[in-house]
């Protein structure tokens, strides 16, 4: 069972609990005090408001890893509007969902600040692990928001009066040396108890996390010389070796097991894939057990049952984002031997049948899925689209499995109620947690730094990051022979970091830093007039818009129009 943080009230905002594995089980309390450390617990109390800002609707229960940050090549939004709207790349400087999150992640760098304040010369964190845990989480934060929109300020100090809100944005570069700088130190500093994962970051967290940021400073966005990218790609490489020389990692040896664990609300201890996730707290049965996450409501499958919740079993979903055609390829006939491509009458990718399976569920008082075993006659439909014959589980010789290829729903986080549990209402917020990092990502982010910084790729790290992923997929490999160029090589990474990572919020910025993003998402302009993505319906609106609507300036967040109002000593991005 989750374990329950107490929150901290503080003078920028209330912010709800993070959970963790080694927190005490308790009813969360207030604490409305400038100086209540007095006690290890209640400095394990102000740890939790600083992890608590990621937990919050505008971070990553709703606005960073689904409005901003979901839509890419092979994940778009599947409904059609002409609002404001960074799902449709139609927003602008005003866009409420842009300033939220903004707000939320600089809140969380303010706790984190503040924290570390009240903490730094406590007697109640002799070891200053906590105090650590605090840095790395404000160097996080940085991170997202340099990744995101570029230039932005760095605070780190705690703001206590007017004259501080004003501050020029430092040069994206410069954070992201700043950050990698603050997490380096952190590596020894923080816990290395692998108890307190994925709730909390641990050593090895430090080190995956920071093998994302190297990549990122090695991309085509971020200004520096190709020495220091290629100083960047053996950084990357260092520090996720580190994460898999350790052998505390495993893959676990099933896929959707690794989401099931997340839908269900618990930690996988054998396997310790899931590196670091975000909590998302209490079950909706009353005001007081609320919880700020729309993960397998908005990212799901659509449920749109709305009575007979006690036969249900899939809780509402609005399933507002769909698979794309490029995904299913990558799935279908991308890097397949002969004989996988052989085999058209079955899904043999694991991860494609999880992550784009052919069914949706019923609005009815059953609300099961459309569908049923083999030998059944029984045919529904695929996300408004008219009735074909498909099943649920097993397969049937007369079905065409590339119905709607391009317009399936994403289960990746499917509200089954023999997970979830049963929510007996139409409730839009999910305790399912959010992955941040996996172990599957660590042997990826390897691979491609290898690769990158020896112009060339090892086989043996072929057989280790690719083979081993490729292996618990269940699908065959091509001879290494094939892959043995750097371009061969480096495709062969990219692919696979979609059919591997789709829907966790990490598409989109591999697309920028491959600088790749704006040609990739137009790739929906053919998309949609290929004959199996089904043409017409809101689907099809939504993947044209975000096709035409696409464009360089895209490649970042414009400043918040309000926060330049108040700090007028940002400037906004160019193209904006």
């Amino acid at each position: 069972m989750k374990k329950t943080l107490l929150y901290v009230l503080s003078a920028a905002a209330l912010l709800p609990a993070a959970s963790s594995c080694s927190f005490l089980d308790e009813e969360p309390t207030v604490i409305c005090s400038d100086n209540f450390y007095t006690s290890e617990q209640d400095v394990r109390y102000g740890l939790a408001g600083v992890y608590g800002a990621m937990a919050s609707e505008n971070f990553y229960g709703y606005y960073y890893p689904i409005i901003l940050s979901q839509n890419d090549d092979l994940c778009y939004f599947n409904r059609n509007t002409t609002a404001n709207y960074p799902e449709l790349y139609a927003h602008d400087a005003t866009s409420s969902n842009v300033y939220n999150a903004w707000v939320q992640i600089y809140r969380g760098i303010k706790n984190a600040n503040a924290f570390m304040e009240a903490v730094k010369d406590s007697e109640f964190d002799p070891d200053h692990l906590y105090y650590n845990e605090a840095r790395f989480l404000r160097a996080y934060y940085h991170f997202i928001l340099a990744q995101a929109w570029g230039d932005v300020p760095l605070r780190d100090y705690e703001v206590t009066g007017r004259d501080q809100v004003m501050c020029p944005a430092t040069p994206q570069h410069d954070v992201l040396s700043w950050v990698v700088s603050e997490m380096e130190d952190c590596i020894s500093l923080v816990n290395d108890d692998l108890n307190l994962a994925p709730s909390r970051i641990t050593d090895h967290t430090v080190e995956g996390i920071l093998a994302r940021v190297y990549l990122f400073m090695a991309g085509a966005t971020v200004q520096c010389s190709q020495d220091e990218k290629r100083e960047y790609y053996r950084l990357a490489m260092e520090h996720a070796g580190n994460v898999i020389s350790s052998g505390e990692h495993r893959l676990n040896e099933d896929y959707s097991q690794v989401f099931i664990n997340m839908i269900s609300d618990k930690y996988d201890t054998e396997y310790r894939e899931s590196m670091w996730e975000v909590d998302f707290l209490g079950d909706c049965s009353s005001p007081d057990k609320w919880t700020n996450g729309r993960i397998g409501d908005l990212l799901g499958l659509q449920s749109t049952i709305n009575s007979g919740f006690e036969n249900a079993t899939c809780n509402f979903a609005y399933g507002q984002y769909n698979g794309s055609l490029k995904l299913w390829d990558l799935y279908w006939q991308t890097d397949r031997t002969d004989d996988e491509n052989a085999v058209k009458d079955r899904i043999t990718d694991s991860r494609q049948d999880w992550n784009m399976p052919p069914f949706n569920f019923r609005g009815d008082a059953n609300n099961r899925p459309f569908g049923e075993p083999e030998g059944s006659s029984v045919t529904g439909s695929l996300g408004g689209i008219d009735p074909v014959p498909y099943v649920y589980g097993n397969v049937r010789s007369d079905v065409d499995l590339t119905v709607a290829a391009g317009q399936r729903n994403c289960g990746k986080w499917r509200r089954m109620v023999e997970w979830e549990g049963l929510m007996t209402s139409k409730m839009l917020y999910t305790t399912i947690n959010f992955p941040i990092l996996r172990y599957a990502d660590v042997l990826l982010m390897y691979a491609e730094a290898y690769n990158e910084y020896y112009g060339a790729p090892d086989e043996k790290v072929f057989k280790d990051c690719i083979v081993a992923i490729r292996d618990r997929a269940g699908i065959a490999t091509r001879p290494f022979g094939e892959y043995s160029s750097q371009e061969a090589f480096r495709q062969l990474v990219r692919n696979e970091r979609g059919r591997e990572l789709c829907f966790e919020a990490l598409r989109k910025y591999d697309l920028i830093r491959w600088g790749i993003f704006v040609e990739s998402v137009r790739e929906y302009n053919d998309m949609v007039v290929d004959v199996r993505f089904i043409s017409g319906g809101t689907p099809t609106k939504s993947a044209t818009t975000i096709g035409q609507n696409v464009a360089e300036r895209h490649v970042y967040l414009p400043i918040p129009s309000v926060e330049l109002g108040v700090n007028k000593e940002l400037v906004q991005n160019p193209l904006w």
